[in-house]
């Protein structure tokens, strides 16, 4: 990347690299609180109504809201560290946090790092419940880069870098070179402005305009030595938690279209146009809020489909194998000691329903070879991933200029 490749306000403002000739540290201006792209405003109407509409369902369905996240925020974790090159699959993360701290179960950097994502987004998401937008802050900022990235010793958990790092394998052929690491914490106080955002006057700036701000900002700014992508794409669910939105999932969205996504966030960071990363980020939260209430109306056939079954094998309604069958629509990857230990049954009461559903094709075994004996709910599974390449494609069809 050349000083002549930049915006002419930030060719004021980069720093030359030490000893290294021709390449410059960009520091990005000041965070907008707002921003205008007039070809963005019916998106911009479109995905606050889909918010809307997912908020109501959420509120209709607390039960089976409270399962969906659960599984929503493992795809997430799945997705979100997908992008940055990891290899565990959703069901081997479920395996996976099974068979933590169990004698003998499984570990995995992959799988680690991935379930360390789910960990962090949990105590996030508690903190935002407790302390609302104020918990939006710079601790907050460095308690989930920690838990991210436990146990990474050189990627500095928690702890803002100490020397300049970059974007791409040399820094002479960088895409982007971030600010120097001495203008770091002057410029995350400058965001922790915006996430902890007080309207000024009668005109509120929209929490979709503000989330798309700031992971633009975070990631210019790249904090940390590593790990800056998904602790960027781990603060958008929080901020919408914290305006009391539903806490929409996006990465399954952005790594769908992954080189687009990394090119919308260059085209704001090194030349100040706003237009592809908002029009991406908006038509990413279209598509979420419609995959997740197309599961929520999935899960409720699913979940009528079992219920017939069992109700023609005259299961009674009190029996294990109902419970283990709620169960399945938030936990949809299970084993035997899984389903005792959650339900508070006995092993020979758990086995006998997972058999029964197994013979009624609810459960299936996994094909691979496991130290213990794992079965998938497999239309829950299904459900999951079906449709994202679908409701994308639709949704930026639909809104092209």
């Amino acid at each position: 990347m050349r000083k002549a490749d930049l915006h002419p306000l930030l060719q004021q403002t980069c720093v030359p690299i030490p000893d290294r000739s021709g390449c410059f540290a960009v520091v990005p201006p000041p965070v907008p609180t707002r921003i205008s792209v007039p070809s963005c405003n019916g998106l911009l109407v479109l995905a606050r109504r889909e918010l809307e509409a997912l908020q109501e369902r959420i509120q209709r369905n607390p039960q089976h809201a409270n399962l969906l996240m659960h599984m929503l925020n493992r795809r997430e974790a799945v997705d979100s560290s997908q992008i940055e090159g990891t290899h565990i699959g959703f069901d081997g993360l479920l395996i996976h946090e099974i068979e933590t701290g169990i004698e003998g179960g499984s570990s995995a950097s992959d799988a680690d790092a991935t379930l360390s994502y789910v960990r962090a987004f949990t105590s996030g998401s508690q903190a935002v419940s407790e302390q609302g937008q104020q918990a939006l802050n710079l601790r907050l900022i460095s308690d989930l880069h920690a838990r991210l990235m436990v146990g990474q010793v050189n990627s500095a958990p928690g702890q803002w870098r100490d020397r300049q790092n970059y974007i791409g394998l040399r820094m002479e052929t960088a895409r982007y070179i971030p600010p120097p690491s001495s203008e770091v914490p002057r410029l995350l106080l400058d965001l922790q402005g915006l996430l902890q955002y007080q309207p000024e006057g009668v005109e509120v700036v929209s929490i979709l305009l503000r989330a798309a701000i700031a992971h633009v900002q975070f990631e210019a700014i790249h904090p940390f030595l590593d790990g800056n992508g998904r602790t960027g794409r781990l603060i958008l669910p929080l901020m919408f938690k914290s305006e009391g939105m539903p806490p929409i999932h996006l990465a399954s969205f952005l790594k769908l279209r992954q080189q687009e996504y990394y090119d919308a966030l260059l085209c704001v960071q090194t030349k100040l146009e706003w237009e592809p990363w908002l029009r991406l980020f908006l038509e990413s939260v279209v598509g979420s809020c419609r995959h997740t209430l197309n599961l929520f109306n999935e899960l409720q056939k699913i979940q009528a489909r079992w219920h017939g079954v069992l109700t023609e094998q005259a299961k009674r309604r009190h029996a294990t194998i109902w419970k283990v069958t709620a169960m399945l629509l938030g936990q949809p990857v299970v084993t035997v000691n899984e389903i005792a230990s959650r339900l508070g049954v006995s092993f020979p009461a758990a086995n006998d329903a997972v058999s029964a559903l197994v013979k009624f094709d609810i459960l299936r075994p996994s094909l691979e070879q496991q130290r213990r004996r794992v079965f998938h709910a497999h239309e829950v599974m299904n459900a999951l991933y079906t449709g994202l390449d679908k409701v994308i494609e639709d949704v930026a069809s639909m809104t092209k200029v």
